[in-house]
Parts: structure tokens; sequence; C-alpha cells
């Protein structure tokens, strides 16, 4: 098993990458393909040898044979293409995997490359050498010098043999001269013309001579016979040169001897052959000279192309000797690299988890083996301690889960923090009171990266003599403002901190209902105390007009005019104390399924018939839209939502204000939503925080209990409500948006 059995994409990439590597190494130090190039490169040294031999030490006058030179350049051509193509495809396959980056394929290319620089250029050195050697040695043998010294011993060998047919052509003419003188005496007495042809053949060194006619013969010398056997053979235009008085010199080149054909004019169609032998070592040393200089020439014609073939020899030599040498350089290089291949896989292995990994050893006295034995240790001093460290993680591991599980039924938020402040565990009900992904990972951060507010209550817990501090800590997540009673343990140990509890649980709707039930109480007194003088004091002010205004009779006017303003006031506080019993008083509401679409129309409209000078927009779904809650409600506050955006609008102070708009937008995702946008005022940034308190509004004759209805009616529909302002991209306010979202059914 080489890897674990993680199925990561790093494990898969280690995985094809380790393989390939496996893959080109096994085929590149296969046995079969190590003995093939073994067989040939021992195949290709004895062609070299024998290449080397045949054109150093051959035994010729003239150099090596270039026949047996070319042949043995051929077997050595073979070779090396054979050779070639091998060492390609492996130099090919060592180079497809560096580019995929297999295990070990850089180290052994730096090898190889190294081995064959080391081979090539002596290699190169000696075929240069040698091939400008050869040529010089070439063009030596055939110098001028030499050319002229056996030019001159031809010359010297022809003349030998040309003084010998001169001087028979002469001895001949003589001897004609002679039997001419003597012919009418010699011709009738054979005895004599005998003895005078062998006193004449004597004289002259002649060791043969026939007086003939075509016929007959009508002389010759004792020793005669070979050209007995040679006049047998005259050809008829041989006779006729003679006939015509030509001296016919009969000799050829590698005869023994001279001859010579003369005819005898003082007798009647009368021919004398003489011959004279010639020392057959001067004739075998004229043939041998002959011979050699024809060779010359003929080698010298052809010098550029032995030229070619010895240069050709030489470095096809070199090219079995360096592709030789390569392929050695590469089986040393995968037998070096091979055992550094096997540690890296197994590393990368340990590296992806696989502990159990182990590798050869080799022998004692290696040095890769003393490597792969401080491997195989440490592999197994890392599964001891990894063993070791996984069951301590267990064992922390459970006492988290059980603390998780405690912290998890805890309804506050509960954080913990080591000596360094650093968060070592966390409940979910603090991420999502923090509003925070749960599937982030939050240990060894700060307090800060979550909670950011509570570092100054941290600091003061750090220098603090109390184990225990607490306030109330305001935030702004997902824009609503919320407010934790935040507390912070310390935990101390021989007077040194050991690390920090931070609990914290959310009481804005804690602190709003207090609010909204002292709002209520103060409308109940404020209802009692005020609502019951109000009705004697507009009844009195009713009699006092009725009873003294025909009484009255210096400036009547004005007791009019007091009067209806005690009356009008009284009025308006009676106003004013009932939407304080309405907000104290205000019942539960009956849950129903409504049709929101339908509310949204008809509040709308109702808008629309009041405020014909403002723009209404309704956005609604396709479908209807239905959600739990009592109608009543939804409609009053729709309508107060959309009464303080009229008047947000009419409030407007400027010139060349845009007509006043309001959106309705109504959408479904995980919650059902109102938004209800207009081009108003907006509201104070001071008070955006406070606005839906009760009593707090931003117009000077305005209760404040809008959206303190608003926002109690949406709390007992388990629903939102959202108000901001509306801002432009300079920074500006260009009005407000409220937003209310009830539960999906």
């Amino acid at each position: 098993m080489l890897f674990s059995s993680s199925k990561s994409k790093g494990d898969i990439k280690l995985k094809r990458r380790t393989s390939d590597s496996s893959e080109y190494f096994s085929v590149l130090s296969s046995p079969k393909s190590i003995w093939i190039v073994r067989l040939l490169a021992i195949a290709a040294v004895i062609s070299g040898v024998a290449t080397y031999i045949a054109v150093v030490h051959s035994s010729g006058d003239f150099g090596p044979d270039p026949e047996i030179v070319l042949g043995l350049v051929l077997i050595d051509l073979i070779l090396l293409l054979t050779l070639a193509a091998i060492i390609t495809w492996k130099i090919t396959s060592v180079w497809i995997a560096k580019w995929k980056g297999s295990l070990g394929s850089r180290l052994q290319t730096r090898i190889i490359v190294m081995f064959s620089l080391v081979s090539i250029v002596p290699t190169i050195i000696v075929a240069v050498f040698s091939v400008l050697f050869f040529n010089y040695g070439i063009q030596s043998w055939f110098d001028d010098r030499v050319g002229t010294a056996l030019e001159e011993s031809n010359a010297v060998a022809e003349g030998y043999l040309l003084e010998h047919k001169e001087n028979i052509r002469a001895d001949v003419l003589a001897m004609a001269n002679d039997i001419n003188n003597q012919a009418p005496a010699l011709i009738n007495n054979p005895a004599m013309f005998k003895k005078f042809i062998s006193t004449q053949a004597a004289i002259r060194s002649l060791t043969e001579a026939i007086i003939f006619q075509r016929s007959n013969i009508l002389a010759k010398t004792d020793l005669s016979f070979s050209l007995m056997f040679e006049l047998e053979r005259l050809p008829p235009d041989v006779l006729d040169r003679a006939a015509n008085g030509e001296v016919v010199v009969l000799t050829s080149d590698r005869d023994d001897r001279v001859r010579a054909l003369i005819k005898i004019n003082n007798l009647f169609d009368t021919y004398l052959l003489v011959g004279r032998f010639v020392d057959s070592k001067v004739l075998k040393h004229i043939e041998v000279t002959k011979g050699s200089v024809s060779e010359y020439k003929r080698l010298k014609s052809s010098i550029f192309d032995s030229q070619l073939k010895f240069s050709f020899a030489f470095v096809a030599v070199a090219l079995i000797m360096l592709l030789v040498t390569v392929w050695v350089s590469m089986i040393f290089a995968g037998e070096l690299v091979g055992p550094i291949k096997t540690l890296i896989s197994a590393t990368e292995r340990v590296k992806a988890g696989d502990l159990k990994t182990r590798v050869s050893e080799g022998p004692r006295n290696d040095e890769i083996g003393t490597l792969g034995r401080a491997f195989n240790r440490m592999t197994s001093q890392l599964k001891k301690h990894r063993e070791e460290l996984v069951e301590v993680n267990k064992q922390t591991d459970e006492r988290r889960r059980l603390n998780e599980a405690v912290l998890s039924g805890v309804s506050a938020g509960v954080i913990a923090l080591d000596s360094k402040k650093l968060i070592t565990l966390f409940n979910k009900r603090a991420l999502k009171l923090l509003s925070i992904n749960s599937d982030g990972v939050y240990s060894e951060k700060p307090l800060s990266s979550i909670f950011p507010e509570a570092e100054s209550l941290l600091k003061k817990a750090e220098s603090s003599s109390d184990l225990v501090v607490k306030d109330e800590i305001s935030i702004i997540r997902d824009n609503r403002k919320s407010t934790f009673l935040t507390r912070i343990v310390k935990e101390e140990f021989s007077d040194a901190i050991e690390g920090y509890v931070v609990t914290f649980d959310d009481i804005t709707d804690l602190l709003a209902a207090q609010r909204s039930a002292a709002w209520s109480d103060v409308a109940r007194r404020i209802a009692h105390e005020i609502k019951n003088p109000l009705t004697p004091i507009a009844l009195s002010a009713e009699r006092l007009k009725q009873k003294y205004r025909k009484q009255i009779k210096k400036d009547p006017g004005s007791f009019d005019k007091y009067i209806d303003t005690i009356t009008r006031h009284v009025t308006n506080m009676g106003n004013i104390v009932e939407e304080f019993a309405n907000f104290a008083r205000m019942p539960s509401p009956v849950l129903k399924k409504q049709n929101l679409s339908e509310i949204i129309k008809d509040s709308v409209f109702s808008e629309k018939t009041v405020s014909p000078d403002i723009k209404y927009t309704s956005n609604l779904l396709e479908k209807d839209v239905f959600v739990n809650g009592d109608k009543g409600q939804i409609i009053q506050v729709l309508t107060n939502v959309l009464k303080n955006a009229t008047e947000a609008i009419k409030s407007r102070q400027g010139k060349n204000l845009p007509k006043g708009k309001i959106d309705i937008t109504l959408k479904q995702n995980e919650y059902t939503e109102i938004e209800i946008e207009d081009n108003g005022m907006g509201f104070p940034d001071e008070l955006i925080d406070r606005i839906t308190e009760p009593y707090v509004t931003t117009r000077d004759r305005g209760t404040g209990l809008g959206l303190a209805i608003v926002k109690k009616v949406m709390s007992d529909h388990d629903g939102t409500l959202f108000v901001n302002n509306v801002i432009d991209g300079k920074g500006r306010v260009k009005g407000a948006v409220v937003a209310l979202s009830f539960p999906l059914i």
C-alpha cells in the first residue's frame, strides 16, 4: 500500500505523480531493456574496435581497403542508429517524466547531462584529431614528390623496354641488309643460308631468327621453337604491314622477349622474324611499377571519397562510444536516483499521513542505506507520537464535546479565553447572538475578531482586582442595534491569570419591554389623572361663555377668543390622553390567516385618497401572500407607517424639491417582508436608535407613540421592525425606509 486511504485532491495528485515516476523507472531499468542495450553496446564496441584496426593497422601499400572500411562503417551505422533510437526513446521518457514533475527526474537529468558532457568533449577532440591526422596522412601519401617519383619510375621501366624494342629494330634492319646483299648466293644453298642466319643472330645476340615465305620456311636458327609457334599465329595484317616496308615490333609489355618482323626486299615474298629474351626480373619490376602507378592514380582520383569514408568511420565510432556512454550514464543515474526516488516518494506518503511507510535499508556500509534506516526510525517515532497525540486529542475532544453539550443548553452566549486572550471554546448561541457564520473556525483567534465591543470590558477585567466584571454593551449587527448584558469571569491560579469566561445575553427585548411597561404605566396614570379634570374644565368654559357672553360689553371678541382657546387646548389634551390610553390598553392580537396583499392594497388606497399629491407605488408579488395576524392591528401598523412617511415628505424644507413618493414592496425569502421607502426628510441620526421608543418624535406636535405601537404590534406577531435612512452617493439623507417582517406560514 503506497498511500493512506485519504481521497483528497492532493493525495490523488501525489499518487499520479509517484505512479508516473515508478512506471518510468521500471521501464527504464527493466532487465530485458538493460540486457538488449548491453548486447548492442558490446556489439558497437567490437565493431568500433574493428573499424579502428581496419583504418589504423591496415597492411596495404596505400592504407586500408575502402571496401572493408565501408562494410564496417555500415555495421557501425546500423548499431549507431539502433542505439540512437533506443537512447532517444529513453531521453524522451526522461524529459516527459521531468515535464510531468516525476520524482527524481530532475536529478537524473542532471546526472545524464553531466556524464554526457564529460564523455562528449574528449570524444569530439579525439574524433577531430583522428580526422585531421588521417587527412594529413592522406595528403602526405599523395604529395607531388611521391607522384613524381612514381611517374619517373614508370618512365624508366617503359624506357628500358623501349630501348630493347629500338635495339631489336636496328638489329633486324642490319641483318635484313646483310641478307639482301647475300640473297642470290644463299637462296639456292639452304645449309649455307641456315649457317648465315645463325651467324648473324649470334653476332647480334639474337636468340631466335627465322626466314620464311608465306608458304614455307627458308632458314632458321636451332632454338627458334617459340618463334615457330608465334609464326603460326601471326595475323595477316602484320605481314601486310611488313610487306609495305614497316619494321613491325611484336613484343607486348608482359612478354619476356622482344620480337621484330621485316621484309627481305631482294627475295620474293620473304620475311625475317627475330627474337631476343628480356630479363624476367626486369619485366616483373616493370609490371609492378606500372600497376603501382595505375593504383596510385586511381586512389588519387578517389581521395575525396576515401577521406569522406574514413572521416565518417571515425565519426561513427565516436558517436557509438558517445551513445554507449550516455546509456551507461542513464543506467548509472537510474541506479543512483532509484533509492532517492524511493525516499522522496516515501516522504510524500508520510506527508500525506501514511506513517506506516518504510523503505529498503540496503547494505550497512552504504550511505543511502544509512539514510533509509534513519528514515524508517523517524517514521516509527512519528507513528508512535501521532498515536499518542491522537489519544490525547481524543480525550480533549471528548471533554470538548461534553463542554459543548453543556453549553448548548445555555441560553446565554459563552466564550472561553486562554491566558493570551485567545478563543478556546464557544457555544452556538454565542455565534448566533453575534450574527456569525457557524461554519467558520474561530479558535486560536482573539476575542476582538468576533466581539470587538467587549475589548474594553476585557481590559477592565484584566486590570481589576474583582474576579467578575459586568456591563451592558451595545452592538450593531446586520444594521440592528442590540444590547447585551455581558459578564467576564477571570480565572486565576497562584496569582496568575489562567483564562477568562465571557458570558452575554441579549436584553434588547427585555429593556424594550421594560420601557414599554413603564410607558404603559405612565399612560394609565396620565389617562387617570388628566382625563378626569378635562371634562369639568371643558364644561365650565362652555358655561362661562353661555352665562357671561351677553354681560360682556367691552371687547366681547377677546372674551370669546379666550374661551375658544381653553376649549381647543382641552380637546387637544383629551386627544393626547386618548392616545396614551390606547397605547396602555392595546389588546392582544387574534391571529388568523390574513391576505397581506389585499391589506396592503386597501391601506395604500386609503392613503392615496388622503394625500393625492404623493405618488404611491406598490410592488407586490404575482401571487397573494398570507400571514398569521390580526387584521385590524396590521392595518393600524401600515396606517401609522404610511402616515409617518407622508408627514416626513410634507416636512421637507427647500426649493425645487422632487415630488413626494412612497414605494411599498412585498417580498418573500426566509420571511415575509413589507418594505416602505419614502423620499422625505428621514430620521435624525441621534434619534434613529430610539425612534421606536414611546414619546420619541421628530415632529413638534407629535406624541411619539406611532412607531412604538408599530413595534409592539410586530412583537406580538413574532415579527421585527427595522428603520433606517436612505443615503445617496454623496452621503446625504434622501429619505427613510421601514421594514416589517412576518414569519412564514
